[in-house]
């Protein structure tokens, strides 16, 4: 079980797992990409969502663009996620991947013009995160819009992680507000949290 932690020792961590993140060779990343992309493919919840919200790789962070790919080509929705104003909580709208601009916290982003869909249409949503463990709690990026996004998606919505398995940590420190995921995806396997927790 994690044990409540402080912001501080979520900053080491984070910048910890930054840097060794980055270290990763541009190919091993890329190559690593793709067998996180076929794994999540193969997800019972994958298979079954009609709308999906993924996100645009930040720096050094799995590349999502084959999701994509594989999500338009099994007929699916594709939701981009977007800063609303001064919320922290994070809004979805629907685009191209390459009708995506920069956003204020650098990362791409719908344009205004793209229309928002409503979060309770979302059957799988794609959680960036710096840091992962066993029990699918996630280390983000610090900003905090996802873990505002995440208490707002309905129950049903399958919340899914991506990361390299040397983002798999033995416990990432967790706070009360943290919500930990349905599944985290790595190159070498498929993480699942205990069964007290699962999604009902």
């Amino acid at each position: 079980m994690n044990t409540i932690s402080t912001p501080a020792a979520k900053e080491a961590l984070r910048q910890r797992m930054l840097a060794a993140r980055a270290a990763l060779p541009s190919a091993t990343r890329e190559a690593a990409s793709c067998a996180i992309a076929a794994r999540v493919a193969a997800l019972p919840a994958w298979r079954e969502a009609r709308t999906v919200a993924l996100h645009a790789a930040l720096g050094s962070e799995v590349a999502t663009a084959e999701l994509a790919r594989l999500a338009l080509a099994e007929g699916k929705r594709v939701a981009w996620p977007r800063i609303a104003g001064a919320e922290r909580a994070l809004e979805f709208a629907v685009c191209e991947l390459d009708a995506l601009v920069p956003g204020p916290a650098r990362a791409l982003e719908p344009p205004a013009s793209a229309p928002t869909l409503p979060r309770d249409v979302i059957d799988l949503a794609v959680v960036p995160g710096v840091a992962f463990d066993d029990g699918c709690a996630r280390l983000g990026r610090g900003r905090g819009h996802y873990d505002a996004t995440l208490a707002l998606l309905p129950r049903g919505t399958f919340r899914l992680g991506l990361a390299f398995a040397a983002q798999i940590v033995p416990r990432v420190p967790v706070e009360p507000h943290d919500i930990p995921l349905d599944a985290v995806v790595t190159e070498e396997r498929v993480l699942l949290p205990s069964t007290e927790r699962r999604p009902g």
